[in-house]
């Protein structure tokens, strides 16, 4: 008696009230996307374009931890209301004018009983890595949030292991060759590679990652013409090769229990910058984290006697290397790290990889000094352990 209500109560709160409360509201802020961006083609606005895309892949089981099948294709479409640069500012140019965007996507897992759907919007930003006579090469990144219909339940759906919560971060890549058709139209053929997961904010996290084959078409009422652009005469290279870079935040994690307590990871880096060009440098020196989830399951199973040997457990030391990339006073940075030393407790593998974006406010003052706010992704390979909030200074 007491099994089957339980059972009846679980799988009512996970069809009823998480569903059509997060489900109302993606559809509102979906609408609400559409109906700004449409509003604004109305207009046919110079440097709009829209473009619709059809993904045809499938769910790759990345950890021997995932316990659900892949059973048939994953299959998504997206549309993507694009914004062209034209060079009101010098780094566009220098960045070979990118087009930035709003993405919402629509995702059916291949084993739709456990793994469900997923809706995401996602602002982006594309930038053409190559140009040929007829074809250019094109590269597009972006982060969102995802509202996924199906996520872990003890009793419902036991055997998604991947996502832990309804809510998760997603990320999209694509490498794709455009093909002009018309004046107004262009045809994109790629792989795009599409990511969900919650940081580890909630268990289980092994995440959803989904390669797949893209085709897209895009549409620009108001074609552009060279005369549009703005070039500037001013050279790109670097007006100084040295700096310092100050970086301290915090993150969220569940750690050994589902449904248990989510504690802090607390991290502070400090790094020199070797300046590339004025738009790229690479970043590279030590990082120092303190997981209070280590902390306290040393204390309580007898693994630290004393709380200054649990602090020591808890804590990491790395050594990071990273190459930023800016645009503006917005920058993506994409690093790697080894760990040092043995003394720390239940470490995950010697190495990890860290995706970070930033967000520069004008500097002030006689001092060039850059205050910023950023949100990083760290992850063990195709794993990740938790999504960080911070901010620094860059001098």
């Amino acid at each position: 008696m007491f099994n089957d209500r339980l059972t009846k109560l679980t799988a009512s709160e996970t069809k009823t009230l998480h569903f059509f409360y997060y489900s109302s509201f993606f559809k509102r802020c979906s609408l609400l996307v559409v109906f700004l961006s449409l509003s604004l083609f109305l207009v046919a606005q110079k440097g709009l374009s829209i473009e619709s895309t059809f993904h045809f892949g499938a769910v790759t089981k990345h950890s021997p931890e995932l316990t659900f099948d892949v059973k048939g294709p994953t299959i998504g479409a997206d549309v993507n209301f694009k914004f062209q640069t034209l060079g009101g500012k010098k780094w566009q140019q220098w960045r070979n004018f990118p087009q930035f965007g709003i993405t919402a996507a629509w995702f059916r897992f291949g084993n739709t009983s456990i793994l469900g759907n997923a809706f995401t919007i996602c602002p982006n930003i594309t930038t053409t890595l190559f140009e040929r006579i007829k074809w250019k090469g094109h590269f597009q990144v972006g982060t969102g949030i995802a509202y996924l219909t199906k996520k872990y339940n003890p009793v419902s759906n036991p055997e998604n292991n991947a996502i832990g919560s309804s809510i998760t971060a997603s990320m999209l890549m694509k490498f794709y060759v455009a093909r002009q058709i018309n004046s107004k139209l262009k045809f994109h053929a790629g792989l795009s590679l599409n990511h969900f997961s919650n940081g580890g904010s909630r268990l289980p996290n092994y995440g959803l990652n989904v390669p797949a084959l893209m085709l897209s078409l895009n549409y620009s009422p108001e074609p552009l013409q060279e005369a549009d652009f703005v070039f500037h005469k001013k050279s790109k290279k670097a007006i100084r090769r040295f700096g310092i870079d100050l970086h301290s935040g915090a993150g969220l994690v569940q750690r050994f229990s589902i449904g248990g307590p989510r504690y802090p990871i607390y991290f502070v880096a400090f790094g020199g910058n070797y300046y590339l060009n004025q738009q790229n440098r690479i970043i590279a020196g030590f990082e120092y984290e303190q997981n209070k989830a280590i902390f306290e399951f040393v204390l309580h199973t007898n693994h630290s006697e004393t709380e200054s040997d649990a602090k020591k457990k808890a804590s990491r030391l790395t050594f990071f290397v990273g190459d930023e990339f800016l645009f503006g006073n917005w920058s993506m940075t994409l690093s790697a790290g080894i760990y040092l030393g043995n003394f720390s407790f239940l470490r995950a593998g010697v190495f990890y990889t860290k995706f970070s974006t930033r967000y520069y406010f004008p500097s002030k003052g006689i001092l060039d000094q850059k205050l910023f706010l950023s949100f990083s992704l760290k992850t063990h390979f195709s794993v990740a352990e938790y999504f960080g909030f911070g901010g620094g200074i860059n001098f």
